[in-house]
């Protein structure tokens, strides 16, 4: 097995650190493997290090300045980092360049929340327009029109994210089942932990290895 495979073997794993070792150590030989540069950033961000993690999604654009997945990315680390408003700049380019992905709106959306919450409203909204079965951003734009005190909108939105996924509180009251943690989460960080387990975000990433493979 390669460097490279060792180090997404190691991030499979979650183990973080190693990837970030092995993958070093492979990029000493391959400097501007866009692949193993991708896992290291992700690793970064990961393990807290977000400078570097921004380092190197800027050394991905230098090559492949058109990829809106890398500009996504880099943007979470900004936000990390504490940087909003690039953050929001690199956001802003990814739906420039993928106007059609539902995916880009939402990632913008969450780091707008903290910024311009009617802003974020309406990129879920976007977002809930191009993939009306988005459970997740139903679930977020419920999140903030509750927070910005729109109640009545709220309780569609939870509703409609609680259809997509099957889950009916009533129902299981009824039949007396222990009830499971609700769907929604009053609280900002849902909104960023969403992003990260999404389905949208894997077949992104997935898209985004297809992309490098075919450029070589």
């Amino acid at each position: 097995m390669n460097l490279l495979d060792q180090g997404k073997e190691l991030f499979n794993k979650a183990q973080y650190d190693g990837t970030i070792e092995v993958l070093s150590e492979f990029l000493v030989h391959h400097i501007n493997n866009a692949d193993a540069l991708y896992y290291r950033a992700i690793s970064y961000r990961k393990t807290g290090d977000y400078k570097s993690s921004i380092v190197d999604f800027t050394a991905m654009l230098k090559k492949l300045p058109e990829e809106a997945i890398i500009y996504s990315e880099r943007g979470v680390s900004y936000f990390h980092n504490k940087q909003l408003d690039l953050a929001l700049k690199d956001m802003n380019k990814a739906v420039e360049l993928e106007p059609e992905n539902p995916y880009r709106y939402s990632s913008r959306a969450f780091i707008l929340a903290y910024k311009d919450v009617d802003a974020a409203i309406l990129d879920y909204k976007k977002a809930i327009e191009l993939d009306p079965k988005d459970d997740i951003a139903y679930n977020n734009l419920g999140l903030l029109e509750e927070n910005a005190g729109h109640f009545k909108e709220a309780k569609e939105s939870f509703d409609k994210s609680n259809e997509l996924i099957g889950y009916n509180p009533e129902k299981r009251q009824e039949k007396k089942i222990e009830p499971q943690p609700e769907i929604k989460n009053n609280t900002m960080r849902s909104l960023i932990t969403s992003i990260f387990t999404s389905k949208a975000a894997r077949k992104d990433f997935f898209c985004f290895l297809k992309q490098i493979f075919r450029k070589g």
